[in-house]
């Protein structure tokens, strides 16, 4: 299944995809029997992990069932996100995380902390949206310095230049930096 949506997410965001081979993908997800409840509950520790794939287990934890375990950016951003962890769990160990995804080209991390001190529940706030903005400036591939680039069809990503050139040389379109207003 990973397989065939993969493949189609790449034909996708190459703008080469077409009626009969979405279909097709489709087709052969439709004959996998799975327990969608115990997919979205499984933790999925991402492949490219490596040295990093402990502390994001960690942080995986801490999303309740029914919520889905999953990570939805790339590596470049997993130093941010295991630090941001260490430092949600010194003022609420047990905070909970909702969600943890890329949109529109920055990082989201969705989550609530039980935490009864105003000042701690500020700093709190005030550390998730550090993270987030630290995803602006970092690229969500390789974790280099980064700038926010689009795609012609309007796929956002902040990219290195060099990120840039690989992904061209992939396949996967080509992003050019957006110009931030201030």
């Amino acid at each position: 299944m990973r397989s065939a949506l993969g493949g189609l997410a790449r034909s996708m965001r190459a703008g080469d995809v077409d009626a009969d081979s979405h279909e097709a993908v489709w087709a052969q997800v439709s004959q996998i029997d799975l327990d969608m409840a115990r997919v979205r509950d499984a933790l999925h520790v991402p492949d490219d992990a490596g040295e990093l794939a402990a502390p994001l287990e960690v942080l995986l934890r801490r999303i309740p069932d029914g919520w889905g375990r999953w990570i939805d950016c790339d590596a470049g951003w997993y130093p941010i996100l295991v630090n941001l962890d260490a430092q949600l769990a010194t003022l609420d160990p047990d905070y909970q995380v909702q969600q943890i995804k890329e949109k529109f080209g920055t990082l989201r991390f969705y989550c609530s902390a039980h935490i009864d001190d105003a000042d701690a529940s500020a700093r709190f706030d005030e550390l998730v949206r550090a993270a987030e903005k630290a995803s602006a400036v970092t690229c969500e591939r390789c974790g280099r310095p980064g700038a926010l680039c689009e795609t012609a069809s309007r796929w956002y990503k902040t990219l290195c230049t060099g990120c840039v050139d690989a992904i061209a040389a992939e396949g996967g379109g080509r992003y050019q930096s957006v110009k931030r207003s201030s």
